[in-house]
């Protein structure tokens, strides 16, 4: 195989690359976001280079807590700086935050995942922060309080701790 042939190759491969890319997931089911909307979530990408490129999206699972089984409900994508969401309060829900980070000159994609447990209680919003700058990421929950000034911070649960909730 020659040189040329070679080179073509690599081009098509960084070009199926990007056109996947621009498409985003076509497996993906859309989270329906029909509920009363409790979580709002503040999300900031930054890949650090004009030939990079960092997309943000949450997977949205109810849990079962008898059974520590995970229904997936749909993804959402985290492409605006803020985006509000409704799930069910009262309810446990598993929370999948994604980073996808593309170079489109190195031809590399890398995914980054941070997961938690999160059951919501009625009478309060979800304040999260969601950021991955300079490939370092993060993911910060406050729970609020609808009507008093009173809020927490709340700690990352990995889907085993279920049944103490």
């Amino acid at each position: 195989m020659g040189t040329n042939t070679s080179t073509t190759s690599k081009y098509i491969v960084g070009l199926l690359l990007v056109v996947s890319f621009m498409n985003g997931c076509a497996g993906i089911r859309p989270y329906p976001n029909s509920l009363d909307k409790n979580l709002h979530i503040r999300t900031e990408t930054e890949s650090g280079s004009i030939f990079s490129k960092v997309r943000a999206t949450v997977n949205i699972y109810q849990v079962d807590t008898r059974s520590c089984k995970a229904e997936y409900q749909g993804t959402l994508k985290l492409n605006k700086p803020s985006v509000a969401v409704g799930i069910h309060p009262d309810s446990l829900t598993y929370l999948v935050f994604k980073f996808a980070d593309y170079s489109f000159l190195a031809n590399s994609s890398s995914t980054i995942s941070y997961d938690t447990l999160l059951k919501p209680r009625a009478g309060y919003n979800y304040d999260i922060k969601v950021s991955y700058i300079d490939d370092i990421y993060n993911v910060d929950i406050r729970e609020v309080h609808l009507s008093k000034p009173a809020s927490r911070d709340i700690e990352r649960k990995d889907l085993s701790a279920c049944s103490s909730f």
